[in-house]
């Protein structure tokens, strides 16, 4: 792995290891989703899963870090099964990621470096169920 690419990756799993102290007291966010880091873009409810989606910048990197937090009606935090992304640019150009279980979301490298309205679309399979969510995010 390139020294870059390893740099990255520390700098991923610090900010995420290291930065939900820093984001742990976010008062008045839905049950189960009090943790959070990043930038929040969107949330849904779906089949009873509240969705928060959240941005990370990746130092020295044009990608940025996708999270995706999922907590059941009871507030409990759901980070086994998969997730995956499909993210339409602004030129129709398709990105297809597939997201890593981090501690308490799923997380994957997405580039959103030129301006105009994205189209995110999530698969979330586990246990028995499939989640499918589609919102836009537009980059100014």
């Amino acid at each position: 792995m390139k020294k870059s690419a390893l740099m990255g990756v520390v700098s991923v799993c610090l900010v995420l290891l290291f930065g939900m102290t820093a984001y742990s007291s976010d008062k008045g966010a839905s049950p189960g989703h009090n943790a959070h880091i990043g930038k929040k873009i969107h949330e849904s409810m779906l089949q009873g899963y509240h969705l928060a989606y959240h941005l990370l910048d990746l130092p020295g990197r044009q990608e940025q870090h996708l999270m995706t937090y999922i907590a059941d009606g009871s507030g409990q935090t759901l980070t086994r099964g998969q997730l995956g992304y499909l993210v339409v640019g602004p030129d129709g150009a398709n990105q297809k990621v597939m997201a890593m279980a981090m501690k308490d979301a799923f997380g994957g490298d997405v580039n959103f470096t030129d301006k105009g309205r994205y189209i995110i679309k999530i698969k979330a399979a586990f246990d028995d169920k499939k989640l499918l969510d589609e919102f836009s995010f537009e980059v100014k």
